[in-house]
């Protein structure tokens, strides 16, 4: 399961960013939105709906990874990664290209 979804997580960046420049903003912004459901199917074990630091850690082995990715997501530092930081994350990555 872990593996599963470190697996989900890094595809999804991946093929976000492959389809940025393909896809409309808007539908980008609907796809990415509907990628951070499927994953915290995955990782919200609470069901709040929001990626703790330690439901994202428990998807790595190497935990100082996980702890350096965790503050790349969480923009606004309140120890969770929400749709929004998510999607804005993703979407900056991709402006970046």
């Amino acid at each position: 399961m872990k593996t599963l979804t470190l697996g989900i997580l890094i595809f999804t960046v991946l093929a976000s960013l492959a389809l940025f420049a393909q896809i409309p903003a808007k539908e980008m912004e609907k796809n990415i939105r509907q990628i951070y459901k499927d994953l915290l199917k995955e990782t919200d074990k609470n069901k709040d709906e929001k990626i703790s630091k330690d439901e994202y850690l428990a998807i790595y082995k190497d935990k100082k990874e996980a702890e350096k990715n965790f503050k790349s997501w969480d923009t606004d530092k309140d120890g969770f990664i929400t749709e929004d930081e998510y999607v804005k994350s993703i979407m900056d990555m991709g402006k970046k290209k």
